[in-house]
């Protein structure tokens, strides 16, 4: 039996790459970072979006200001301004928005989700590096992929028990995301659907 005095388990590689790397650190003066976000649903048209975080303000202590735009129109998500990060606040605010929707989907709690996702991560998510391509880079870049379904086996779900998330990493990119991707495979009576947010580039403000 675990005890209050016991301390936390070792982050796993997986949430050390995704959650206590500086992302942003190659980003040292107020900037845009772009994103394409698309989603494919089977039998429905396909959906592409953007999201859109901007940088304001950098400390000399290598902490960022980040005031996001993320999605448009009915699909706009107001989040607050991240301030003082050092990773990208874009992996929050795109797995919150998951939370919602999964949630909203089964009837299960967002607390109950977001718990079984770190735990995927901590006990059985798998890394790799690779090589891929990546806007604004004449040749594929060095980079880490990061693959977990957090859900698997788990009948709270239901048919997200399927659900599986690859994430790409790389230094060679400002803001370190080359992409979020999130894929839950066709089922009885249930559609395949695919998400993606790509980075797409960076720009001045």
């Amino acid at each position: 039996m675990a005890h209050a005095a016991d301390p936390p388990p070792a982050l796993s590689p997986a949430q050390v790459a995704l959650f206590e790397t500086p992302h942003l650190a190659s980003v040292r003066n107020p900037l845009w970072l772009d994103y394409a976000f698309r989603r494919e649903e089977t039998g429905r048209p396909t959906v592409t979006d953007r999201i859109s975080l901007e940088v304001r303000h950098v400390g000399e202590d290598g902490r960022h200001d980040v005031y996001p735009e993320f999605l448009t129109g009915e699909r706009r998500i107001a989040y607050p301004p991240a301030l003082g990060f050092l990773g990208n606040p874009l992996l929050i605010f795109a797995l919150d928005r998951d939370t919602r929707e999964l949630s909203a989907a089964t009837g299960g709690s967002m607390n109950w989700f977001r718990g079984r996702f770190r735990m995927a991560l901590l006990e059985r998510a798998t890394l790799e590096r690779s090589q891929v391509a990546a806007a604004g880079q004449a040749a594929p870049v060095e980079a880490i992929r990061i693959e977990v379904t957090p859900f698997d086996h788990e009948r709270r779900a239901g048919r997200f028990q399927a659900l599986r998330y690859v994430f790409t990493l790389s230094d060679a990119v400002p803001g370190g995301i080359v992409e979020i991707r999130s894929i839950v495979s066709s089922g009885p009576d249930a559609p395949e659907i695919m998400e993606s947010i790509t980075f797409a580039g960076a720009r001045a403000p």
